[in-house]
C-alpha cells in the first residue's frame, strides 16, 4: 500500500515493528515531524495484533508515511529485507521503532552521501542504556581506525548504520537466519570491499526495554558470533582461532572496565520494565541528552 509516486526521494527511512505500538507511536511520530519533502518513511509492520495496521493505515491515508506493509514475517531480518525492498530513496536510514534519532545530524550524513558518491556506507555512534543506568556515550573509532588500517571486519549498531541504496547489489539483504540482524549485516558489510566514512557525532540513543530483541536473544549471541568470525577469516585470511584468542582478551578488559565504571554489568529484563507513559517521558528525556550531545561535539564531523 502506497500513496502517489513522489518525483524524486533521496532519503527512505525504513523501520520494522511489531506488537509494539506504544513505543511506535512515540518514535514514528518524532520522524513523521522531521521528515522532509524528498523523504519517504518505509514502515514493515509483521502482522501486528494491537492497533498498529490500523493506525499506519490512517498515518498513510494522511499522507505522513509513504509505504507500509502489514503481514506476518519469519523475524525482524524478513521485515528489513521486506521495507528494503520497498525503498525508492538514493540514500537508506535505519530507523528502530523504540530508538531515539537526532535528525540534524542524520541530515549532515544524508548530504555527505549525496555530495560523495563514492561513499557506500556511513557509521555512527550514539548513547546507549545497556546495563539500565546512566546513558553512556559508545564509540567505535578505535575499531573504524583498525578497519580503514587493516581491514579488520566489526559490528556496530543499525541505528548508526546508513547506506547508499545502489551499494545493495554488494552487500545484500539482512540475514533472514540472524536474530541480531544489525550486528551480522554491520559484520558482513565491513568484510565487504566497501568505501565507508564515520560519522564522529552522535545519531541515536537506544532504549533497551522489555520487547527489545537484545534482552529476547541475548543467549544466542554467542552462536551467532561464529557467523561473524567466517566473515572474518574469508576478509582477513586470519584465523578464527587468533579472533576467539583476542575476544578472550576483550572480554577481560570489559570486566575491569565493568567493575571499574559500572555499578552492575548483569543485564537482566528486570531493569528495562517501563509503562508507555514512562516510556514516553524517558524518550524526550534522552532526546534532549542526544540533541545536547550532537550540538556540544567538536571537530570534523566525518572520518573517512
Amino acid at each position: 500500500m502506497s500513496t502517489a509516486s513522489t518525483p524524486e526521494i533521496r532519503l527512505s527511512y525504513y523501520i520494522t515493528t511489531f506488537n509494539k505500538l506504544p513505543y511506535l507511536k512515540v518514535a514514528l511520530q518524532d520522524l513523521i515531524d522531521n521528515r522532509k519533502p524528498d523523504e519517504e518513511i518505509v514502515v514493515a509492520d509483521g502482522g501486528s495484533k494491537d492497533g498498529t495496521p490500523e493506525w499506519l493505515a490512517e498515518l498513510l491515508a494522511a499522507g505522513k508515511i509513504q509505504h507500509f506493509i502489514t503481514a506476518p514475517d519469519r523475524g525482524e531480518a524478513h521485515g528489513v529485507n521486506r521495507a528494503l525492498m520497498a525503498c525508492r530513496g538514493t540514500v537508506l536510514k535505519w530507523i528502530n521503532d523504540d530508538d531515539v534519532f537526532c535528525y540534524p545530524a542524520i541530515e549532515e550524513c544524508k548530504q555527505f552521501l549525496l555530495d560523495n558518491p563514492e561513499y557506500d556506507v556511513i557509521g555512527a555512534d550514539g548513547y546507549d542504556n545497556y546495563t539500565g543506568q546512566e546513558l553512556e556515550l559508545v564509540t567505535h573509532l578505535p575499531h573504524f581506525n583498525k578497519w580503514k588500517a587493516e581491514k579488520e571486519p566489526f559490528g556496530f549498531y543499525g541505528p548508526g548504520l546508513m547506506l547508499r541504496r545502489s551499494a545493495l547489489t554488494l552487500i545484500g539483504l539482512t540475514h533472514a537466519l540472524s536474530r541480531f540482524v544489525d550486528n551480522e549485516y554491520t559484520y558482513r558489510i565491513t568484510s565487504l570491499p566497501i568505501k565507508m566514512a564515520w560519522y564522529r557525532k552522535p545519531v541515536f540513543v537506544r532504549i533497551i526495554n522489555p520487547d527489545s530483541n537484545t534482552l529476547k536473544f541475548l543467549n544466542i549471541k554467542r552462536v551467532e558470533q561464529g557467523l561473524n568470525d567466517v566473515y572474518r577469516e574469508i576478509a582477513t585470511g586470519r584465523p578464527v582461532s587468533q579472533a576467539k584468542r583476542e575476544r578472550m582478551i576483550n572480554a577481560v578488559k570489559r570486566k575491569v572496565y565493568d567493575l571499574l565504571y559500572r555499578r552492575s554489568s548483569t543485564i537482566a529484563p528486570e531493569k528495562y520494565e517501563m509503562t508507555a507513559d514512562s516510556f514516553a517521558k524517558l524518550y524526550q528525556q534522552h532526546r534532549d541528552t542526544l540533541y545536547k550531545g550532537f550540538a556540544d561535539a567538536k571537530g570534523e564531523s566525518f572520518l573517512r
